[in-house]
């Protein structure tokens, strides 16, 4: 009852005000979350700044953002359980370097379902300089991201889609998200929603063996993330000057001259065709 009673007050003294201040074209989920601007677009999902109407109405800042699947996936039955799946893997972790998820819902006028994300101020990885990188820079963001990995992986959780457009940087503080094709380790179940089908992934940081059509798994999340530290520290991609047929056959080759010495034989064994000589992180972060 108190919660009826508070929507009736809001919905008296802030909605008429504050759609006056809203785009037109605003979307309201569960008469609690409207939608502002677009500020991310992949295969799977959008992203949209978003006002909570009960932090507003208690002049509480939002600091909140909302993804909702792409129209495409929201005609698909199971798309709930796929946008759930990310909710549920997020909810279940706490670290510092992995984006927070705070809560789910469907709406029940559209029956869209979403899920309800802290705002990651900063720049995505993706558009930062990397010749404006300096070595520091650069072993940090090692360092961190490979602790973050390994915590991922703790926690039975392959991400399956770790590209510098899923890194945010912040003055130095670095967040890792988009967890939307994450899967369990221990869960045997087939995900009705094929991500390459619907070009989820991108090819320049996904494993040869994932673009061969085998499943994801640590290895290729390591090394997913040995391209991205390739890319930063030779400031040229691992596959720039091959096509998607040459790294699906596994003719590639790499040049580690510009890695630090203590990180060669990491970047040796992460970036091998062959899956089980990977290794995780921790040993070689300590070196940094």
């Amino acid at each position: 009852m108190k919660e009826k009673n508070i929507i009736a007050q809001i919905s008296k003294k802030s909605f008429k005000k504050k759609l006056k201040k809203l785009k037109s074209d605003v979307t309201l989920l569960n008469n609690r979350y409207y939608l502002g601007d677009e500020i991310g677009r992949g295969g799977l999902s959008t992203v949209y700044t978003a006002t909570d109407i009960y932090c507003d109405y208690f002049n509480e800042p939002s600091n909140i953002v909302i993804k909702i699947p792409s129209l495409e996936l929201q005609k698909n039955k199971d798309i709930a359980a796929f946008v759930y799946s990310e909710y549920s893997f997020l909810k279940r972790m706490n670290h510092e370097n992995i984006v927070k998820v705070l809560d789910f819902g469907i709406d029940e006028e559209s029956n869209i379902p979403y899920i309800v994300l802290e705002y990651l101020s900063g720049t995505i990885l993706s558009e930062l300089s990397i010749l404006d990188m300096d070595k520091k820079f650069k072993n940090k963001l090692f360092k961190t991201l490979s602790k973050t990995i390994e915590y991922v992986h703790s926690e039975n959780i392959i991400h399956a889609d770790i590209t510098p457009s899923n890194i945010m940087v912040h003055k130095n503080f670095i967040s890792l998200f988009d967890f939307g094709i994450s899967q369990d380790i221990k869960d045997n179940k087939e995900i009705s929603l094929e991500y390459k089908k619907v070009k989820a992934f991108n090819p320049k940081y996904s494993a040869t063996e994932v673009l061969s059509g085998s499943n994801p798994n640590k290895q290729s999340d390591i090394f997913s993330f040995a391209c991205i530290m390739y890319e930063i520290y030779n400031c040229k991609p691992l596959f720039i000057n091959n096509s998607l047929e040459e790294i699906e056959n596994n003719k590639y080759t790499y040049d580690l001259s510009k890695i630090p010495f203590f990180l060669k034989n990491w970047f040796r064994n992460s970036l091998d065709i062959n899956p089980h000589k990977r290794v995780l992180f921790s040993k070689y972060s300590k070196l940094i």
